[in-house]
């Protein structure tokens, strides 16, 4: 009977889990890996998804659909009247925003619902397409995966190369109420056949649309930010040519190691100060122009280190002319001159447009390939 009493209470408690009571097979649901959020001619807001088709019959393994409708969850009704099974966004791997609707400065109350329901995936890739969200999700390649899948895969490659960044759903809000810095999503866009990574997207304080960087540039941008992560390979000019019809420029290609970030944070003369001070463990990778490396390599360091510094503070004179600090000087002057920093928080970016920025490159050529 004490084994019998144990069965049936063991038997009851599996009864009442929560797992097993509204599990939902496989094949009743419409797994969204994808979603999209437009505007039209009219500003009237699109939503779109993209999701894979788990059944044996159909001849098309991946479903994508748009429709108009005023919020995110309203949206669900509309996509449960036309997909197979019901729709779940636990899943969601990619987020993509319409360049147009970045236009408007309350686009980002519309994600209230990312936030706010528990099963909403938040670590979902933020990305902005350059164009409409319909020729992205109508876009169905033959020789790629899923289209969800290979957005997915796309941003996650070029983000390890240092080509864009990858800012999830979760960083973003953090982002977006960070007084010390501003907002940058991946870029993207659809060409005639295939779907490309532009660069980094720059986003004001409220969010609104600021401007956009290169893939190169992007390789800055993460450097100031984290250091060194992923693979850093880049690619300066040393010296133009005399000859403008050579095809080989005198270029030189390295990959850079290691990194070592010190920033000196002051505030002088009703002014923040930053000096930024870089040591680069670079290896050299590619070298288009004769060069005795092994007699004037100090030189080749020097040559290298005052392009980058050309190329550095060209970026943040940039992005101080735009009104944006989406390098995050605002958290050092947080942290170091926090009583002039309280002064201007709530108008950070135009006293980092005012601010000094000195970037202080470093290069140690410790590799140069298996030739002279």
């Amino acid at each position: 009977m004490r084994a019998f009493a144990q069965v049936l209470l063991l038997s009851l408690l599996v009864t009442v889990l929560a797992g097993c009571r509204d599990q939902i097979n496989l094949e009743d649901t419409t797994l969204s890996l994808m979603i999209g959020m437009d505007l039209n001619e009219k500003n009237e807001l699109l939503m779109y998804i993209s999701s894979p088709v788990f059944s044996r019959e159909a001849k098309e393994k991946s479903e994508e659909y748009g429709i108009r409708s005023s919020t995110i969850r309203e949206s669900r009704m509309g996509f449960d009247e036309r997909v197979t099974g019901l729709t779940q966004a636990g899943k969601i791997q990619v987020f993509v925003i319409g360049k147009k609707l970045l236009a408007h400065p309350d686009w980002f109350r519309l994600l209230d619902v990312v936030f706010r329901d528990a099963k909403f995936s938040v670590n979902a890739r933020m990305a902005v397409l350059d164009g409409p969200l319909h020729e992205l999700f109508d876009y169905k390649p033959k020789d790629k995966p899923r289209l969800s899948i290979h957005v997915t895969t796309l941003i996650d490659t070029a983000n390890k190369r240092n080509l864009t960044v990858k800012t999830r759903v979760q960083e973003l809000h953090r982002q977006m109420f960070e007084k010390g810095m501003t907002p940058s999503l991946t870029g993207l866009k659809k060409e005639k056949r295939a779907v490309k990574v532009t660069g980094t997207i720059l986003l004001k304080e409220n969010g609104t649309y600021a401007g956009s960087i290169e893939p190169r540039d992007s390789i800055l941008l993460q450097t100031l930010l984290y250091g060194k992560q992923g693979e850093l390979s880049v690619t300066i000019p040393i010296k133009e040519p005399n000859d403008h019809k050579q095809i080989s420029k005198d270029r030189i290609s390295f990959f850079i190691k290691g990194v070592q970030k010190k920033v000196k944070t002051t505030y002088q003369n009703g002014r923040f100060h930053f000096d930024v001070h870089f040591k680069l463990r670079v290896s050299i990778s590619e070298r288009i122009f004769p060069f005795n490396m092994e007699k004037d390599y100090k030189k080749m360091e020097r040559m290298i280190s005052d392009e980058l510094q050309k190329d550095y503070m060209r970026l943040i004179k940039k992005c101080q002319e735009t009104g944006i600090d989406p390098f995050g000087f605002g958290l050092y002057a947080r942290a170091y001159e926090y009583k002039e920093y309280k002064k201007v928080e709530d108008d950070w970016t135009k006293a980092f447009s005012n601010a000094i920025v000195e970037i202080k490159p470093d290069v140690s050529i410790k590799g140069n390939g298996v030739i002279k």
